[in-house]
């Protein structure tokens, strides 16, 4: 297993503090303060064309403040979990790095086993991570953005905060500037597409002010129920919405990094896609599901799904059309 789903996956949190709030059965840590730089994982290259706001996926556990009481959010001040969003973020990073000014906040992410209780309980709890995220997306429009182009994107937990952005909090005055926004891993609604016409599906390489949306599975059987209801998928290796397959020649290059975001593997044009019509999902060949499957997680990503992995598979593909959405915002 590459070392840095073990740095994820396998995290053993203790000591930490929290404080009790009336909205929580459980105790829930302070807000982020995101005047503060230490709320923040970015980096502020001028040169680059575009800024990229970027919100991790789900990479803390449940743990035990010193009384012994269950929390359910990351406390974003403790270091053995920031470290851990750390592994995620630098994989962001190193995808949007080239080309946007990266912009991360932490935030009081919902633990793995929030996604593993009652969907009601889930989205209660979430809404106060979504408080962080739409807080620091606010100061970062107002007080980092400048008025430069910007995308928005996220994983796994970071994709729903993406889609309920889109969704609710992206202001009229700055959705022009938006290029695009990527949703790695997460679902979208044939109700949510219906209600909400900011939520508008890619439909090739470089349509602007659109989302990017996949699930990808080697059979359709490993589908998660998380994601059941997903009525949004383009395929990232020839950017098409129907079912044309696209051989493992077209997949520019799959890479697995390191926890320090140093590169552990590189795969060329060895995975294929073709979009399921049915499901809204890709269908990959070319790599081997027990290898890459997490018995952690597996009642809700079983073997044959690459929830975690679907950055990696289609890495550079990704990184080349993050360039070619800038370039075609800027070309218009």
């Amino acid at each position: 297993m590459h070392p840095i789903r073990l740095a994820l996956l396998s995290l053993s949190l203790f000591g930490l503090s929290c404080r009790h709030t009336p909205a929580d059965t459980t105790f829930i840590p302070p807000a982020p303060d995101y005047a503060l730089a230490r709320s923040w994982f970015a980096t502020d290259t001028t040169e680059c064309p575009a800024d990229v706001f970027y919100i991790a996926p789900t990479c803390i556990w449940d743990w035990s403040s010193p009384a012994g009481t269950v929390c359910h959010y990351m406390d974003t001040g403790n270091p053995a979990q920031r470290q851990a969003v750390d592994n995620a973020l630098r994989l962001g990073e190193a995808l949007f790095g080239e080309s946007c000014r990266f912009f991360a906040p932490y935030y009081r992410q919902i633990t793995m086993e929030s996604w593993m209780t009652d969907p009601t309980e889930t989205e209660r709890r979430y809404a106060i991570a979504h408080r962080d995220i739409r807080t620091a997306f606010r100061h970062y429009l107002t007080r980092c953005n400048g008025g430069r182009p910007f995308l928005l994107a996220g994983h796994s937990q970071g994709a729903k905060a993406v889609i309920e952005l889109l969704k609710h909090d992206l202001p009229p005055e700055h959705r022009s500037r938006l290029v695009s926004a990527y949703a790695f891993g997460f679902a979208i609604t044939a109700e949510e597409l219906h209600t909400n016409p900011g939520l508008q599906p890619a439909h090739d390489s470089i349509d602007l002010g659109t989302v990017v949306c996949f699930n990808s599975v080697s059979d359709l059987r490993a589908i998660s129920p998380l994601l059941a209801d997903n009525a949004v998928c383009i395929n990232p290796l020839n950017w098409s919405t129907d079912t044309t397959y696209a051989p493992a020649s077209r997949n520019l290059g799959s890479v697995f990094f390191r926890a320090d975001g140093s590169i552990d593997t590189i795969m060329l044009r060895s995975v294929g896609a073709r979009l399921d019509a049915g499901t809204h999902t890709l269908v990959i060949d070319g790599i081997d599901p027990a290898r890459y499957y997490i018995p952690s997680i597996g009642n809700l990503f079983p073997v044959g799904n690459f929830h975690v992995q679907e950055i990696n598979l289609y890495f550079n593909n990704l990184r080349y059309n993050i360039r070619q959405r800038i370039a075609a915002y800027n070309a218009r």
